[in-house]
């Protein structure tokens, strides 16, 4: 999976790109917390438009990712994804915890 950066002073935004697996987990957090620690963020965006596939483990990188973000009032949201990704995320109810926008 490829991550790609873009900030503004309120919010950040991570497109993510390709299979999102257990193999991205230290770039993934790697990127996600330097955002959560970056002063005046609010918002952290995910693109998930390009993603292909995401497993059980970027399941759980996503709820660690809420749960820390959560801590410092940041909110959590969902861009855009996939069609495949989206099932996924309907599947396991992410709905209900993670704001989706579908367009």
């Amino acid at each position: 999976m490829s991550l790609t950066l873009h900030q503004d002073p309120q919010s950040s935004l991570i497109r993510l790109e390709g299979t999102f697996t257990y193999e991205s987990h230290t770039a993934f957090r790697a990127a996600t917390q330097a955002l959560l620690d970056r002063p005046g963020t609010q918002r952290l965006l995910l693109d998930m438009s390009a993603l292909a596939y995401m497993d059980s483990s970027s399941l759980g990188m996503l709820l660690l990712l809420r749960e820390k973000a959560e801590v410092k009032d940041i909110k959590v949201v969902l861009i855009k994804p996939s069609p495949m990704v989206m099932t996924i995320l309907k599947v396991v109810r992410f709905g209900k915890l993670f704001e989706i926008q579908e367009e």
